[in-house]
């Protein structure tokens, strides 16, 4: 997963690497090996390795959720940001940002803000905004045509 380099810088900081985000810091880790059933509810950054059979919640609005391509939830999930490789079986909310990486497998509908998709990402459900105003398409017409 990392090189001796950053395994190295890793050591000396406390710093673990997410897949594609720089230095962060990771208040909680769930090993790949680990199973828990009920409920979580987490504070700051926590990387999932390992699997979840209830729902997870974030506390605030600026934690953020790293599951990696091992990683499983089944059930909901309510969290500030989120990037996702793994599985989830249920309905996921995000108030910030949402990274949905390539190997990610998701099951319910997505209620977010800021979403990116990658190639080979698989969402079974529907994705709805939960942003501010949006000015519908049919109205930006009728405002080009002078309407």
């Amino acid at each position: 997963m990392f090189n001796s380099k950053q395994q190295k810088n890793n050591k000396e900081t406390g710093k673990i690497m997410a897949s594609n985000q720089p230095h962060q810091d990771i208040d909680t880790i769930i090993g790949p090996n680990t199973t828990i059933k009920g409920d979580l509810t987490f504070s700051g950054n926590m990387h999932l390795l390992g699997s979840v059979e209830g729902s997870i919640v974030s506390t605030t609005e600026n934690d953020t959720l790293i599951i990696s391509d091992s990683g499983r939830i089944n059930g909901s999930l309510k969290t500030g940001n989120l990037n996702i490789n793994g599985t989830v079986e249920g309905d996921i909310t995000v108030t910030g940002k949402m990274e949905v990486n390539s190997k990610a497998r998701i099951n319910g509908n997505i209620f977010y803000v800021n979403i990116e998709m990658e190639t080979g990402s698989q969402v079974n459900g529907k994705l709805i905004y939960q942003g501010g105003d949006v000015t519908p398409i049919s109205n930006k017409k009728a405002e080009k045509d002078g309407k």
